[in-house]
């Protein structure tokens, strides 16, 4: 689950981060006012949609104009003009896909004058099974300048003083701004302690022409296991924000996480999905979302999950994954081949199946004479389906 980037300077700000001056606006006209009230020469409009990259995409309509998902203005009027243009249109960015996001708020952010920027990631390394806080230098356009550098983390511990400091001056942050930007990098940690999440992102965290870090932008996106018991969390969810197939997930007790790939993954148990990650990432292939069914998953459920990953524009290829213990084979297969006899199936679908009733579902799969391909381990389907996708592009 994501939030939005006005949520997360919220958030921020609780927690110690500088951020600029903002206010969210739902029409023209509020964007204007919010202009006025926060002051100043200049303003940033920003599209909030969940994604990434927004600066570097495009809206559909031509009355939208040739800027991205976020614009720079030099008057309140000018502000109420990008406004205009963003909201109620469709925007595309690097990291949707062929997917159209609805503009439907606008954030108005006072502008700055940036010396230096730097981007800042706190996140869970599924691969190295490790916590790692990773930095770079930014250039005047955003790009990653030099190298990323790294600092392991533990969830029992504070942030280690002497490898971040050393961290901070291999990446050029000046002497003098060392300690503030020290703090600010253990209040983010205590972001990703407090929200469960399993990332957050400071991108960038910019040295002003006065001297002031700032957090010009940021994301958090919290761990799905823990956002159901967290009411603050929950209560955050932008429900226009969510596909189809994320609503059914949420709705039928699933775990749906996006991804930018072109493989989607149904699991049943986050430990097999994040081992299931792995091994495609292994294969050098990439997921386009994992979609975890539980172990007490119904039939229809099941089966009107699956057609909703077999319309998604950005898949071309599925992976079925299963290790029934208290969930059924034999219940999952006859899903996927009701679901599959509904829809015309168009990709490849490789499944492999273990368990309780394992013989019974793979049976019902040859059976059904649908283009099922089933692999007896998860070493073989994973390389199966990433070849076949491959294969199609």
């Amino acid at each position: 689950m994501q939030i939005h980037e006005f949520q997360v300077k919220r958030i921020f700000q609780d927690f110690d981060i500088p951020i600029l001056k903002g206010a969210v606006a739902y029409t023209p006209t509020e964007a204007e006012r919010c202009a006025q009230s926060i002051g100043g020469e200049a303003w940033y409009v920003k599209a909030q949609v969940y994604s990434s990259s927004r600066a570097e995409g495009h809206f559909i309509e031509e009355q939208a104009g040739k800027g991205g998902g976020i614009r720079l203005a030099t008057s309140p009027q000018a502000v109420l003009m990008q406004a205009g243009k963003m909201l109620l249109n469709h925007l595309v960015t690097p990291t949707t896909g062929a997917q159209e996001l609805e503009v439907k708020k606008v954030y108005i952010e006072e502008a700055a004058q940036v010396q230096q920027a730097f981007q800042f990631t706190i996140r869970i390394s599924f691969t190295e099974q490790k916590i790692v806080l990773l930095g770079s230098a930014l250039t005047e356009k955003g790009e990653v300048k030099g190298t990323t550098y790294s600092v392991d983390l533990h969830l029992e511990k504070p942030l280690p003083r002497l490898w971040t400091m050393s961290f901070l001056m291999r990446l050029g942050v000046p002497k003098k701004m060392l300690m503030r930007a020290f703090r600010i990098l253990q209040a983010l940690f205590a972001v990703f302690k407090k929200y469960s999440a399993f990332e957050v992102r400071l991108e960038p965290l910019a040295i002003t022409q006065n001297n002031k870090w700032v957090a010009m932008g940021g994301t958090i996106k919290f761990d799905p296991d823990a956002v159901p018991a967290d009411k603050e969390i929950e209560s955050l969810r932008d429900m226009d924000e969510e596909s189809s197939t994320q609503r059914h997930a949420r709705q039928n007790n699933f775990r749906y996480i996006k991804l930018q790939g072109n493989i989607g993954c149904l699991i049943n148990g986050s430990g097999l999905g994040m081992a299931t990650l792995d091994l495609i990432h292994r294969y050098e292939g990439k997921p386009a979302c994992l979609l975890d069914v539980g172990a007490t998953s119904t039939k229809e459920g099941i089966t009107y999950a699956f057609k909703e990953m077999l319309s998604e524009p950005d898949i071309e290829g599925i992976l079925i994954n299963i290790f029934g213990a208290s969930a059924r084979c034999d219940t999952i297969a006859e899903a996927l081949v009701s679901a599959a006899q509904e829809i015309s199936v168009g990709m490849p679908i490789v499944v492999r199946m273990d368990g309780t009733n394992a013989q019974i579902g793979c049976r019902i799969l040859f059976e059904s004479g649908l283009p099922f391909v089933v692999k007896n381990s998860m070493d073989e389907a994973v390389a199966c389906i990433v070849q076949s996708v491959r294969e199609i592009a």
